[in-house]
């Protein structure tokens, strides 16, 4: 076992990340983890420059209190605030909201471009060279030696190749202790009153040491060390995250929880280009289910073809473009659910995958060459030698000519199914002996016909009773 080596950021970038517990490594390579459920400073510039922060947000995700995973990621970048956040209901989906606004990757302006494979987000700023990955219960965030060097704090420390300095204090000072340093860059949080009242000096977090615990609860941490990794272990450090694997499975109850230490161990080894299938390899215990009409993948594109030809020339098309445009968009691959081999994903904000592209639907369905539908009373078919949607008028037989004879009817035409019905309805009258009276009433009329002596009610009140009777030589009252 190695001790683990500093980031080399003076060539490229740095890396700093988290998961699970959580469990931090700041941008040189210093480990720690950190048991705390508010809202902190991951990245700030000592000296601002490019406008750029990232604030996380940490939720009590065990019942007992005692674990605390990363809720969400807020970027800040020029005058945008990029949430990025897990929806946790039967499948974890993770979500994008741009300025309070919801978007649907992939997505891109001239700033930003965020894509997803339903399972990892990644969003990249290309001006200024930074990649922030996020999916349920970790993240990274990859920022260029040339330009944050030696000018970032927070829970990520500073990016300059020395770990002495990584436990750096919001008054610039060095805290001994990396925990401790996190707690104090704790900033308000409207949603999280109970943050305020913490005491000024929080209980030293206990240091994860490997705990003693039955060795069936950190079998799933010795996958780290086995075969199933050896291509990555030359290349990432394993040892934080065996020790972080086995603190996770010996504190909480459900041993899947050593889940993210193998899937954050995966990421960085899939971030230095070597792919990683272990998911078959825990038994069960970290499945991570598809979508019916996809299936997983361990290493997968990060920008998926559709059906849609502008949407495949913005992206997927700059990813046979010039090296300078791939190094932005194209070179990295990422965990997720894809299209099975020999379909195409049909749009990028549904889970459909079809074998040809063929045409939409009025909703928004794809529909199969050949394939016809009737919509606004056109029949429709999918045209194969246009590739589009051809439309023509329904025909249908002229309707009979109707004649309204009995007294208190009038005719109706009315359009059903694109078909000109004509039929004879009751007016709003009272009829006696062959002759239409006027209806009087502070209700609603309703078209029925109604005869002296006959009582009816309105269509809204049922409750109420009204009578058709002669008041006059000359009318009918409806009482």
């Amino acid at each position: 076992m190695r001790i683990p080596r500093p980031a080399a950021v003076f060539s490229k970038s740095g890396i700093c990340y988290g998961w699970g517990d959580p469990h931090y490594v700041t941008f040189d390579g210093q480990y720690y983890s950190f048991q705390e459920n508010c809202t902190y400073v991951l990245i700030k510039e000592i000296v601002p420059r490019q406008n750029f922060s990232v604030i996380i947000d940490n939720y009590n995700c065990d019942p007992s209190g005692h674990a605390t995973c990363p809720q969400s990621l807020i970027v800040n970048y020029k005058s945008y605030k990029i949430v990025l956040t897990p929806k946790r209901l039967n499948v974890t989906t993770n979500m994008v909201y741009i300025n309070g606004n919801q978007i649907f990757p992939t997505f891109s302006n001239e700033d930003l471009m965020i894509t997803s494979t339903g399972v990892e987000l990644l969003l990249k700023i290309p001006a200024i060279k930074a990649t922030v990955m996020f999916k349920s219960l970790m993240f990274s965030v990859t920022l260029p030696n040339s330009l944050f060097h030696n000018n970032t704090e927070g829970q990520c420390g500073t990016c300059d190749n020395i770990r002495k300095n990584d436990c750096r204090l919001p008054n610039g000072q060095i805290d001994p202790s990396c925990p401790g340093m996190a707690h104090e860059w704790k900033i308000p949080d409207v949603k999280k009153p109970y943050c305020e009242r913490q005491p000024s000096t929080p209980p030293t977090p206990p240091t994860p040491k490997p705990p003693t615990c039955p060795s069936r609860k950190t079998s799933i941490c010795d996958i780290i060390l086995s075969p199933v990794f050896k291509q990555c272990h030359d290349v990432i450090p394993q040892q934080p995250f065996f020790e972080a694997c086995k603190f996770d499975v010996c504190h909480m109850p459900n041993i899947s929880v050593g889940c993210s230490s193998l899937e954050a161990y995966a990421v960085r080894c899939a971030a230095a280009g070597v792919c990683i299938d272990w998911r078959k390899s825990t038994n069960g215990k970290c499945e991570l289910t598809c979508p019916k009409t996809k299936v997983y993948k361990a290493c997968g594109s990060t920008i998926q073809p559709t059906c849609n030809s502008r949407y495949n020339e913005k992206y997927v098309h700059s990813c046979q473009g010039a090296q300078m445009t791939r190094d932005i968009v194209c070179d990295s691959f990422m965990e997720g659910c894809f299209c099975p081999e020999g379909t195409i994903l049909f749009n990028t904000f549904s889970d459909t995958c079809v074998r040809d592209c063929g045409c939409t639907g009025p909703d928004g369905q794809p529909k199969q060459f050949g394939e016809t539908w009737y919509s606004n009373c056109q029949k429709c078919t999918c045209n194969a030698d246009t590739l589009s949607v051809q439309c023509e008028p329904v025909k249908y037989p002229p309707q009979e000519i109707v004649t309204c004879k009995k007294y208190g009817e009038v005719l109706v035409n009315e359009t059903v199914d694109c078909c000109q019905i004509n039929t004879c309805v009751p007016k709003p009258v009272c009829v006696h002996n062959n002759t239409e009276y006027t209806v009087r009433s502070d209700t609603s009329l309703t078209l029925w016909q109604n005869r002296l002596g006959e009582f009816w009610s309105p269509p809204s009140d049922r409750c109420v009773k009204y009578e058709c009777t002669k008041t006059n030589n000359h009318s009918l009252d409806c009482n």
